[in-house]
């Protein structure tokens, strides 16, 4: 597996920032004179790389709005937003640039936001370059069972047309969960039947290429009843219009959850003269957390970008700390990854935790499994990794890395019987499942040969 360079930048900056706040919240709070609320979301959204949030932090600075004026960061802010073509920012940075009592501190101020925060690092750390869309899910999985909807009879002969957009999830068992319609219209006119379709579901377990059962997230797929011609059709293509027109405007007027879904709409080419990486890039520049880990999607598998695992990792970690589970379960992973330059578990515990502690089960049963095996005494603690491991248990009793780890953590504290059976009990689950049994197996025999070779 190629090394990985990280930009550690990028996760240090983020370890600040817990709350979601989009544009226009920002800028509300800005012409309400409410600065120290808005200059800390202002920041965040700037060195996203939002232009207009740019040039509001170098007014910050420059005029002390809740905080002491700071000449030599407003006049870098301006000059980053003048190399984006602000309309405004030139002159405020030929106003600031004669303020400065140093040149040179300003220069070097300018030098260090803009190897983070300009044109060119922005580029090169987090954003995709554009390749095709393929709707639905960039990885190959077979179908077992992927019924149409059932929809009542009266559809039909009522002339109805109706359409939806559907995010699920394919677990270790090949199984659907979390599925839930992103978007509709006429807004929940066919909801309960295509959820109640999509959550029969079957597929095959999805592996890794080491042939490891692993999660697939957030797929996509979408739903169309089209009528046929005549007075009912077109009063639905009419409100159907007016219906994506008001979302295009309040995507343009920057609202974040808007941008988001007129990407998933474009993505799902309901919208059909947009391209979805642009509006999923605007959203995740404008703090939305779900758009900052479909990109890292993007980033990973090459499906819509081009894959880079570097910028995938770096809005992991920007939708990690502020508060999504997924995403901290990536990026954990990423750093649990010892082919990786940023190899850190103790920063891996961390986001684990972090996802854990909202019931997220990859996260918990990934988590446990760290306490109970960690080289590092800052992270073992098989009593803790047991307890965890039970709370995962009260969501899926049987789970077989759950029992596993719950039997090495029985082994680890001294209860070699009590940890074999369970370490066993996790090998026939697996089965049970279609898993792979290798590592559990391995496991099982590891311990059994310990304990042989002190006797």
């Amino acid at each position: 597996m190629p090394l990985v360079r990280i930009s550690l930048a990028w996760i240090a900056i983020c370890f600040s920032w817990h709350a979601f706040a989009d544009f226009p919240t920002a800028k509300s709070l800005f012409e309400k004179q409410e600065y120290q609320l808005a200059k800390p979301r202002l920041e965040k959204l700037a060195e996203l790389g939002h232009l207009e949030s740019q040039f509001l932090v170098s007014r910050i600075y420059a005029e002390g709005l809740g905080t002491e004026v700071d000449n030599n960061k407003a006049y870098a802010w301006s000059l980053i937003a003048r190399d984006r073509d602000h309309p405004e920012a030139a002159k405020q940075y030929l106003a600031l640039r004669r303020k400065l009592d140093s040149r040179r501190d300003g220069k070097e101020t300018f030098s260090n936001l803009n190897s983070k925060y300009g044109k060119d690092a922005l580029s090169g750390n987090l954003y995709p370059i554009a390749n095709r869309f393929v709707v639905g899910s960039a990885t190959k999985i077979k179908a077992i069972r992927q019924d149409e909807p059932n929809y009542p009879n009266y559809f039909e002969r009522g002339g109805i047309s109706a359409w939806a957009v559907v995010h699920y999830d394919i677990n270790e068992d090949g199984k659907v969960e979390n599925a839930k319609v992103s978007a509709s219209f006429p807004v929940d006119g066919i909801n309960e039947y295509v959820l109640e379709a999509v959550n029969s579901w079957r597929f095959e377990p999805p592996r890794d290429l080491y042939g490891d059962t692993k999660r697939l997230e957030m797929q996509l797929h979408s739903f169309q009843i089209k009528a046929s011609q005549g007075a009912q059709y077109r009063r639905f293509n009419r409100d159907h219009q007016e219906y994506l027109d008001a979302i295009a405007a309040a995507a343009n007027a920057e609202f974040a959850d808007y941008q988001y879904l007129y990407a998933i709409l474009a993505e799902s080419n309901i919208v059909k003269t947009e391209n979805p990486l642009d509006w999923y890039q605007k959203a995740a520049i404008n703090g939305h957390q779900a758009a900052q880990y479909r990109l890292a999607q993007c980033l990973i598998t090459g499906n819509g970008c081009d894959k880079d695992r570097s910028k995938a990792v770096n809005w992991l970690s920007v939708a990690a700390e502020g508060g999504n589970p997924k995403a901290a379960y990536l990026l954990a992973q990423e750093l649990l990854d010892s082919n990786n330059v940023n190899f850190e578990p103790r920063k891996a515990a961390r986001y684990l935790e972090l996802a854990a502690l909202q019931e997220y089960m990859p996260a918990i049963a990934d988590y446990a499994s760290l306490l109970a095996m960690s080289d590092d005494p800052e992270i073992y603690n098989p009593n803790k990794a047991v307890s965890l491991a039970e709370q995962g248990r009260a969501i899926d009793p049987n789970h077989p890395d759950l029992l596993s780890t719950i039997g090495v953590a029985f082994i680890e504290l001294g209860q070699q019987s009590r940890g074999e059976a369970m370490l066993k009990q996790a090998i026939d689950e697996a089965k049970k499942r279609n898993w792979t049994t290798t590592n559990f197996e391995d496991l099982l025999l590891d311990y059994q040969t310990s304990v042989a070779g002190t006797n």
